[in-house]
């Protein structure tokens, strides 16, 4: 069996490689993706489902990531804008790794935190325990998770600048 924890280390690493093969400019509109993504969780969703139980919650709120993290990685077409999505210096190839890791810990530290919201009610995921002390690195680890500090205005205001950062970077 592996724990959610080590899950969570694994993917922030293959993000990463995946980060540093797509390029810096690529990854940008994917971490603006899963900041929109909790955007939606958070102002859109409760207003379309304002009495969903926990866990058709997270059957919503984990179709809301992998839709905007499946349209995040689609890379435009057009040879204009495409064009600029080049990976020429190690920088690029740095700041790429960084920003793939950076969005590994968006998507999967969010769907972990709706997970453990809604009680882990899948039989094949069991909650940290924390009596030992895996358990209570992974709880800690979870207590970090990106919804647990983006909210309220704080939200609105990452979102702004991220969008900001996505326009800057790719015009």
């Amino acid at each position: 069996m592996v724990s959610l924890q080590f899950l969570f280390y694994i993917f922030l690493a293959l993000f990463g490689i995946i980060g540093m093969i797509r390029g810096f400019r690529k990854e940008i509109v994917v971490t603006v993706a899963g900041i929109l993504s909790l955007f939606i969780i958070d102002t859109v969703v409760p207003k379309l489902w304002a009495s969903l139980d926990a866990t058709n919650a997270l059957y919503v709120n984990l179709a809301v990531i992998f839709v905007t993290a499946f349209f995040g990685y689609q890379t435009p077409g057009f040879q204009r804008i495409s064009s600029r999505f080049e990976r020429d210096s190690l920088v690029h190839l740095v700041m790429g790794g960084v920003t793939g890791a950076l969005n590994g810990y968006i998507f999967f530290s969010s769907a972990w935190y709706y997970l453990a919201q809604a009680g882990y009610p899948f039989s094949w995921i069991l909650a940290p325990d924390a009596n030992t002390k895996m358990g209570q690195a992974a709880i800690a680890l979870l207590e970090n998770a990106f919804p647990a500090f983006l909210t309220g205005s704080w939200l609105y205001i990452l979102l702004a600048a991220a969008v900001m950062l996505m326009i800057v970077v790719i015009l």
